[in-house]
Protein backbone atom coordinates (compact mmCIF):
# COMPACT_ATOMS: atom_id res chain seq x y z
CA UNK A 1 0.00 0.00 0.00
CA UNK A 2 1.32 3.94 -1.08
CA UNK A 3 1.85 5.70 2.04
CA UNK A 4 -1.47 8.05 1.50
CA UNK A 5 -3.45 5.00 1.38
CA UNK A 6 -1.82 3.79 4.51
CA UNK A 7 -2.03 7.53 6.29
CA UNK A 8 -6.25 7.32 5.35
CA UNK A 9 -7.00 3.93 6.68
CA UNK A 10 -5.23 5.27 10.15
CA UNK A 11 -7.33 8.24 10.08
CA UNK A 12 -10.43 5.88 9.39
CA UNK A 13 -9.34 3.89 12.92
CA UNK A 14 -8.78 6.86 14.63
CA UNK A 15 -12.37 8.31 13.45
CA UNK A 16 -13.85 5.63 15.31
CA UNK A 17 -11.54 5.32 18.11
CA UNK A 18 -13.43 8.06 19.94
CA UNK A 19 -16.84 6.88 19.61
CA UNK A 20 -15.52 3.74 21.44
CA UNK A 21 -14.10 5.78 24.02
CA UNK A 22 -16.82 7.40 24.53
CA UNK A 23 -18.81 4.91 24.75
CA UNK A 24 -16.56 3.09 27.82
CA UNK A 25 -17.05 6.38 29.43
CA UNK A 26 -20.66 5.80 29.74
CA UNK A 27 -20.45 3.65 32.80
CA UNK A 28 -16.66 4.08 34.31
CA UNK A 29 -14.15 6.77 35.10
CA UNK A 30 -11.91 8.45 32.58
CA UNK A 31 -8.96 6.47 35.21
CA UNK A 32 -10.39 3.36 35.15
CA UNK A 33 -11.32 3.35 30.93
CA UNK A 34 -7.81 4.77 31.01
CA UNK A 35 -5.69 2.11 32.94
CA UNK A 36 -8.06 -0.50 31.01
CA UNK A 37 -6.93 0.07 27.92
CA UNK A 38 -3.15 0.81 28.93
CA UNK A 39 -3.09 -2.77 30.49
CA UNK A 40 -4.73 -4.38 26.97
CA UNK A 41 -2.42 -2.26 25.10
CA UNK A 42 0.39 -3.43 27.04
CA UNK A 43 -0.32 -6.95 26.85
CA UNK A 44 -0.63 -7.18 23.62
CA UNK A 45 2.32 -5.02 22.67
CA UNK A 46 4.35 -7.18 24.76
CA UNK A 47 3.60 -10.41 23.24
CA UNK A 48 3.42 -9.11 19.73
CA UNK A 49 7.39 -8.22 21.07
CA UNK A 50 7.75 -11.28 22.49
CA UNK A 51 7.17 -13.79 19.60
CA UNK A 52 8.87 -11.23 16.88
CA UNK A 53 11.60 -10.65 19.13
CA UNK A 54 11.45 -7.13 18.60
CA UNK A 55 11.79 -6.62 22.31
CA UNK A 56 15.81 -7.31 21.85
CA UNK A 57 16.20 -3.68 20.42
CA UNK A 58 14.96 -1.87 23.73
CA UNK A 59 18.39 -3.17 25.34
CA UNK A 60 19.74 -0.69 22.47
CA UNK A 61 18.42 2.61 23.10
CA UNK A 62 20.18 5.16 24.63
CA UNK A 63 19.84 7.44 27.27
CA UNK A 64 18.15 10.18 25.55
CA UNK A 65 16.04 8.46 23.17
CA UNK A 66 14.64 6.78 26.80
CA UNK A 67 14.07 9.77 28.02
CA UNK A 68 12.55 11.31 25.24
CA UNK A 69 10.37 8.46 25.00
CA UNK A 70 9.39 8.00 28.30
CA UNK A 71 8.51 11.56 28.32
CA UNK A 72 6.47 11.93 25.31
CA UNK A 73 4.78 9.01 27.07
CA UNK A 74 3.95 10.90 30.14
CA UNK A 75 2.72 13.74 28.35
CA UNK A 76 0.74 12.41 25.34
CA UNK A 77 0.19 8.57 26.98
CA UNK A 78 -1.04 9.56 30.63
CA UNK A 79 -1.22 13.36 31.37
CA UNK A 80 -2.83 14.62 27.91
CA UNK A 81 -5.03 11.34 27.27
CA UNK A 82 -6.63 11.28 30.67
CA UNK A 83 -7.13 15.06 30.10
CA UNK A 84 -8.88 14.45 26.94
CA UNK A 85 -10.97 11.40 28.94
CA UNK A 86 -12.16 13.63 31.03
CA UNK A 87 -13.40 16.25 28.31
CA UNK A 88 -14.91 13.55 26.31
CA UNK A 89 -17.05 12.66 29.18
CA UNK A 90 -18.06 15.80 29.82
CA UNK A 91 -18.96 17.10 26.62
CA UNK A 92 -20.11 15.93 23.13
CA UNK A 93 -17.68 13.94 20.98
CA UNK A 94 -18.25 15.99 17.97
CA UNK A 95 -16.58 19.39 20.02
CA UNK A 96 -14.53 17.87 21.80
CA UNK A 97 -12.06 15.88 19.30
CA UNK A 98 -12.10 18.63 16.69
CA UNK A 99 -10.63 21.00 19.55
CA UNK A 100 -8.32 18.08 20.03
CA UNK A 101 -7.37 17.68 16.29
CA UNK A 102 -5.45 21.02 16.59
CA UNK A 103 -2.47 19.26 17.57
CA UNK A 104 -0.76 20.15 14.40
CA UNK A 105 -1.13 23.86 15.24
CA UNK A 106 1.06 22.97 18.40
CA UNK A 107 3.64 20.59 16.68
CA UNK A 108 4.39 23.51 14.35
CA UNK A 109 4.90 25.97 16.68
CA UNK A 110 6.86 23.60 18.93
CA UNK A 111 8.90 21.99 16.28
CA UNK A 112 9.72 26.36 15.40
CA UNK A 113 11.10 26.99 18.75
CA UNK A 114 12.63 23.75 20.18
CA UNK A 115 13.69 21.93 16.87
CA UNK A 116 13.99 25.25 14.31
CA UNK A 117 12.10 24.24 12.20
CA UNK A 118 10.66 26.58 9.59
CA UNK A 119 7.82 28.10 9.16
CA UNK A 120 6.60 28.49 5.39
CA UNK A 121 4.30 30.70 4.27
CA UNK A 122 2.10 27.39 3.28
CA UNK A 123 2.09 25.66 7.45
CA UNK A 124 1.13 29.32 8.43
CA UNK A 125 -1.77 28.86 5.84
CA UNK A 126 -2.45 25.98 7.38
CA UNK A 127 -2.29 26.57 10.97
CA UNK A 128 -4.75 29.47 10.09
CA UNK A 129 -6.87 27.24 8.37
CA UNK A 130 -7.22 24.81 11.54
CA UNK A 131 -7.82 27.58 13.91
CA UNK A 132 -10.74 29.12 11.62
CA UNK A 133 -11.92 25.14 11.14
CA UNK A 134 -12.60 24.97 15.32
CA UNK A 135 -14.46 28.11 15.17
CA UNK A 136 -16.68 27.12 12.86
CA UNK A 137 -16.96 23.60 14.44
CA UNK A 138 -17.72 25.55 17.29
CA UNK A 139 -20.28 28.52 15.84
CA UNK A 140 -22.68 28.85 18.08
CA UNK A 141 -21.91 25.92 19.93
CA UNK A 142 -24.24 25.89 23.46
CA UNK A 143 -22.83 23.04 25.81
CA UNK A 144 -25.37 20.54 25.94
CA UNK A 145 -25.93 17.30 27.19
CA UNK A 146 -23.75 14.67 27.16
CA UNK A 147 -24.32 12.02 24.11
Amino acid sequence: MKAAALALFVASIWGITPILEKLSLVKASPFTVMTVRFVFTATFVVVISLVTGKYRDIGTIDGKTLLWTCLAGLLGGIVGLFIYFVALKQDLTTRIVPITATFPLFTALYAFIFLHESLSIQRIMGIVLIVLGLILVNWNSVSGPVE
